[in-house]
């Protein structure tokens, strides 16, 4: 048996790696890990990544096959990136083989060259350059051509055409030898002046200086940093700063943003900043796109690269600083396949690369303030707005008894008219889109229920039709009741469309602007909308959470939340962290600048503790009380957290899954006393998408005890019986109860 095999990793849900033969001729010179190979899987041929040159012997029973062939000389992904995805494997318990697929941008994974654009291009030759051109007088076109290459001396194949020189006249001057033709990659970066990166840097305040002296006095450790700003006090003047001195030392930095629509203001702001080696990375780009970012920042062409949570993969030559802006935000946590947190793979990948990460938000998540507070994270506080403003005025206004004008107080309508009439600008906030959340027939009570879902469908306008929000199932809306065949419909509730539709009626003379995922469909939508703001006139913006992440609205003095309650008595032991984050960050939109602000808080219940405390203290003493009641209640951070669910077309078949589960583990003794585990039991929501979904929350003070249990648990889980009539998902640290 011969020992040049070679360990490779497939993109398929298996958790193990393959051995495959390495062909004689490619003995001397094999594979590296991190390169990719073609290999046969099966009936089918892979795109796999070698893990490593196996010195065993191998199986001698066992028949292995030939790698068919390496698509890369040298390693695509280095030694830390190998090391990232070994950890990430192992901590989330899902298949290493689908996990590294994650490192690559689609192209890579396909099997394409890992090259920038190539072009054609042509060159004059030696023998070009002395040729008599009397021997081309009646050749004309070839002698201008070939005068051309003597003043210029090589064409790219577009460009020749530019120039007037055909492809037939190229064809000639290559038949006779006086051009060569040759292939080269379009490489899109320059060399840049690092004297001028950050040259439009503003002045600084007190603590925004000692954030940044701090953040660069730390540049050769794995220091982790709090930057826990109020919304306004200028923590991305902080972390650019910052930025500019990784940059100027040569080195790279990532910044993790949470959502497409801040990538473009962000690439903007960074390029008026550092200049144009700077790039976006996100799943709005194309192909082509993500794979020359990919080559850039991995090649070290690229300084800083800014993008949503697949960006942590993303190898790069020299990385010097991580940062994590809204840290605390739900997006950085992948909800299906591979359930991975970017924050804190991000925060791994620091460690491993010993070089600082900046979490950085108003609204810390629990996990990350309760870190601070253990003195395992370095806080930097920013207690003032970066403009002098003051932070808005916050103005209950209960609900109970009123007459609403579309989900509007008379109060929100007063003061809303009133801030217009100034030359203001003015946010309204709901987190609900679509017309109406139900629609409802008066006559016998029909409800218009998703029948996929345990859920309502949403009634849109435009085009008339029912939507579920969960499934994504849409159908007309009906024109009688299919229950009584009255024709007696009521549209229950509002959503944004709803509202928008008032505003318009009430503010004829202002402009309304709706801006949620329906109104920013198209490519470049929501960059239109932001532009239109920026101008300043006075007009309403009325929106979802879309609105409420890291935008500076420097006209918006009025902020009116229309359902402060939504949350707050929510089944999710999280509810209440992320109705408070969202109304903080909301309200922040507010007297960002030079003219005060106030925020509307509609509330059914505006005496509730924690509503009470968000008006009168702040977002950290609310979330220090939440604190207190999460560790009385043994619920993360003061507790480890893992979530295993099952889903099927009969809700029997997975509540059994689920308990069979849990039988064989406790056979093979993986129970500790130090787990807690809550379940089975159906999901929140129950019935999603047509199928029927159980669980098991699984608690532990010790993070060991947990992860013993998750490695038999994924034992159980990947044998080849399990998933026959299930399909099952294993979640570590979830955060969402959906």
């Amino acid at each position: 048996m011969s020992s040049n095999l070679i360990e490779v990793l497939v993109p398929i849900p298996l958790l193990e790696k393959f051995s495959y033969l390495l062909p004689k001729d490619l003995h001397s010179n094999p594979p590296k890990p991190g390169s990719r190979v073609i290999v046969p899987f099966g009936k089918r041929t892979l795109v796999g990544v070698v893990w490593k040159i196996d010195t065993e012997k191998g199986n001698k029973e066992r028949k292995y096959k030939y790698i068919k062939e390496i698509l890369d000389l040298e390693p695509l992904l280095d030694k830390e990136s190998l090391e990232l995805a070994d950890w990430a494997s192992r901590y989330y318990h899902h298949p290493l083989g689908e996990v590294i697929s994650y490192f690559f941008p689609p192209s890579l994974r396909k099997g394409k060259e890992a090259k920038f654009l190539e072009a054609k291009f042509f060159e004059l030759t030696n023998k070009g350059e002395f040729f008599d051109l009397a021997e081309l007088s009646r050749a004309p076109i070839q002698r201008k051509a070939l005068e051309l290459f003597r003043s210029k001396k090589e064409f790219s194949q577009i460009s020749a055409k530019a120039y007037g020189i055909s492809s037939s006249a190229l064809n000639a001057l290559l038949t006779k030898g006086l051009i060569s033709k040759y292939t080269r990659e379009l490489t899109p970066y320059k060399k840049q002046d690092k004297s001028s990166v950050g040259s439009g840097k503003k002045k600084l305040n007190e603590e925004q200086q000692y954030a940044v002296d701090s953040l660069n006095k730390a540049k050769d450790g794995n220091t982790v940093f709090l930057l826990n700003g109020i919304t306004g006090s200028g923590k991305t003047e902080v972390y650019l700063q910052a930025i500019k001195n990784i940059i100027s030392q040569g080195r790279q930095a990532l910044v993790l943003i949470p959502e497409i629509g801040l990538a473009p203001q962000a690439e903007e702001r960074f390029k008026r900043y550092f200049g144009e080696r700077v790039l976006s990375f996100h799943s709005a780009k194309n192909e082509r796109e993500k794979l020359d970012a990919w080559l850039g920042a991995s090649k070290g062409l690229v300084d800083i690269i800014i993008g949503t949570r697949s960006s942590i993969f993303m190898p790069m030559k020299n990385i010097g600083l991580i940062v994590v802006d809204e840290e605390h935000d739900l997006s950085f946590k992948q909800a299906e396949r591979f359930r991975y947190s970017a924050r804190d793979m991000a925060l791994y990948r620091a460690k491993i690369k010993n070089i600082p990460i900046v979490l950085a938000s108003a609204t810390p998540s629990l996990e990350t303030l309760n870190n601070s507070l253990v003195d395992k994270y370095k806080v930097l506080n920013l207690t003032k707005r970066a403009t002098g403003a003051k932070l808005p005025k916050y103005i209950p206004v209960g609900l109970r008894g009123k007459e609403l004008h579309e989900g509007l107080s008379d109060e929100l309508v007063g003061l809303t008219e009133e801030e217009l009439t100034k030359g203001n600008q003015v946010l309204i906030f709901l987190n609900r889109r679509g017309y109406a959340p139900s629609l409802i027939c008066r006559s016998c009570g029909w409800v218009s229920n998703c029948e996929r879902c345990d859920a309502h469908m949403t009634v849109h306008t435009s085009p008339l039709r029912l939507h579920c929000h969960h499934c994504e199932a849409q159908k007309e809306k009906p024109k009688s009741c299919p229950s009584c065949s009255a024709n007696d419909f009521q549209s229950y509730g509002y959503g944004t469309a709803r509202v928008e539709e008032f505003l318009k009626k009430r503010f004829s003379k202002f402009p309304v602007l709706r801006i949620d995922s329906d109104t920013t469909k198209k490519k470049d939508s929501l960059n239109s909308y932001l532009s239109s703001i920026k101008e300043g006139k006075p007009m309403i913006l009325l929106g979802t959470q879309l609105l409420a992440k890291g935008h500076h609205f420097p006209d918006v003095t009025l902020v009116g939340i229309l359902d402060a309650d939504s949350g707050l008595f929510s089944a999710d032991f999280r509810g209440s962290e992320r109705v408070a984050q969202l109304m903080t960050q909301v309200a922040g939109r507010a007297g960002r600048d030079k003219k005060p602000g106030k925020v509307i808080l509609q509330s059914y219940c505006p005496e509730h503790p924690q509503i009470e405390e968000l008006i009168t203290g702040s977002y950290e003493t609310f979330a220090l009380t939440l604190l207190e009641e999460r560790k009385s209640a043994k619920t993360p951070p003061f507790s480890f957290q893992a979530k295993i669910q099952a889903e099927s077309p009969n809700s029997y078949i997975s509540r059994d899954f689920i308990n069979d589960l849990l039988i064989s583990i406790k056979k093979n003794g993986a129970l500790s006393k130090e787990l807690r585990l809550v379940g089975p039991l159906p999901s929140i929501m129950e019935k999603k998408s047509g199928v029927f979904r159980w669980e098991v929350n699984v608690f532990s003070t010790n993070r060991k005890s947990l992860h013993e249990f998750l490695d038999l648990s994924q034992a159980l889980l990947y044998r080849p019986s399990t998933s026959k009539k299930v399909r099952w998902s294993l979640d570590i640290d979830p955060i969402s109860v959906m």
